[in-house]
């Protein structure tokens, strides 16, 4: 989807309120239980003193390092910034759209909780699902932002976790 079919589809949302509200309340909701959950299983492998907790957290971490530098080295405009549009999120922001660090966040801890927690990483990644497309109905993303995002996380997340560092627990 282009730049220029946006404004079309904010005006189309916001002529359906209740539509309009649920892309809006999704777009607080699928990231939030990725944002719970991930220190919870923090804690919970500390706890436990499983030493799957290294792994856990350093395969987020440097994804998420790694997903910051690949934005700002893209620097991309954002669809509000090449047509003139209010989106439904505000974001405040200018530029660094792709990838979707919403989303490649949200993906990267879903690929951590396969990893521990398997039934927990199924529902993570359905919800990392679901957020792609509500970032793009809520005019802050482009779908390729959304599906990099999506594969950067999920995929450096089961490269880290599954594939890559065979000495870590």
């Amino acid at each position: 989807m282009k730049a220029d079919r946006y404004p079309a589809l904010m005006a189309a949302l916001r002529r359906r309120p209740a539509l309009a509200a649920a892309v809006r309340l999704l777009n607080r909701l699928l990231p939030f239980a990725a944002y719970l959950l991930y220190p919870l299983g923090a804690v919970w492998l500390l706890v436990q003193r499983d030493p799957r907790l290294v792994r856990f957290i350093l395969v987020p971490g440097v994804v998420f390092v790694l997903g910051t530098a690949v934005r700002r080295a893209f620097h991309a405009p954002r669809p509000y910034q090449l047509a003139d549009y209010e989106p439904l999120v505000h974001r405040g922001k200018t530029d660094d759209s792709f990838p979707s660090r919403h989303v490649f966040s949200a993906s990267v801890i879903a690929a951590a909780f396969w990893y521990v927690c398997p039934p927990l990483g199924l529902l993570l990644t359905v919800s990392a699902l679901l957020l792609a497309p509500v970032r793009v109905l809520a005019g802050v993303h482009f779908p390729r932002d959304v599906l990099a995002g999506l594969v950067f996380g999920l995929g450096g997340g089961w490269l880290g976790c599954f594939v890559l560092l065979p000495n870590l627990p």
